[in-house]
């Protein structure tokens, strides 16, 4: 993905295909929109592309996919019950209850949180202004990180903006897998909690077997 945007470094156009590709994975949880910011956000330490330009781009490529998740959320978003969408969801749900609209900014960051939270936003009817206020704190907040990830690896391996992307994309990979291995025990120590405690016999039966024996 990254080498076909290479020749796009010096282009605006290549702006417009960074906010698009954001915006898309905001409903469409498959494009790659984080592997291309870091990678993008490795080779701007070699000052193309123009941070500033790069951040811009992401946040308005987030602000925009919010919505359309939100708008599909109060159409159709309680008809996603199955898959990990569907899982996502229902955490989503749970945790927009309980914390509200700073669930969203805390979605951004997990693995298809972003499209659960603005697809249960809608489906909840969370109120627009309140959502539009977390969307755009939430897709500045991924903006520093996924760039800043960039970044350090760009910084890394300045000789190699490319190997800087890698370093960046594995760092990404790397705090999502612990995510997951952390919500996997979690759900295993929820399981083993919700089990039933072994049911003793009363003394007297004890004393009854006991005597019987004899």
């Amino acid at each position: 993905m990254l080498e076909h945007l290479m020749p796009l470094v010096s282009s605006p156009w290549l702006y417009v295909i960074v906010c698009a590709a954001v915006a898309l994975d905001g409903f469409i949880p498959i494009v790659p929109s984080e592997t291309i910011v870091i990678g993008l956000g490795a080779l701007s330490a070699t000052g193309r592309p123009n941070l500033v330009a790069l951040a811009a781009a992401v946040v308005a490529g987030g602000i925009a996919g919010d919505r359309v998740a939100y708008r599909l959320g109060r159409r159709a978003g309680r008809r996603a019950k199955k898959g990990k969408l569907g899982m996502a969801r229902r955490k989503a749900e749970r945790a927009l209850l309980r914390y509200g609209g700073a669930a969203i900014l805390l979605g951004r960051f997990l693995p298809y949180g972003r499209t659960a939270t603005a697809m249960t936003s809608g489906s909840v009817s969370l109120p627009r202004s309140r959502f539009r206020l977390f969307s755009a704190l939430a897709s500045a907040a991924w903006a520093v990180y996924a760039i800043g990830l960039g970044r350090l690896g760009g910084a890394t391996f300045a000789h190699s903006p490319l190997l800087g992307a890698g370093l960046g994309i594995g760092i990404g990979m790397l705090l999502a897998g612990v995510h997951t291995l952390a919500e996997k025990r979690r759900a295993k120590t929820r399981a083993a909690a919700r089990l039933p405690a072994p049911i003793e016999a009363p003394p007297r039966e004890l004393a009854g077997a006991g005597t019987s024996g004899r």
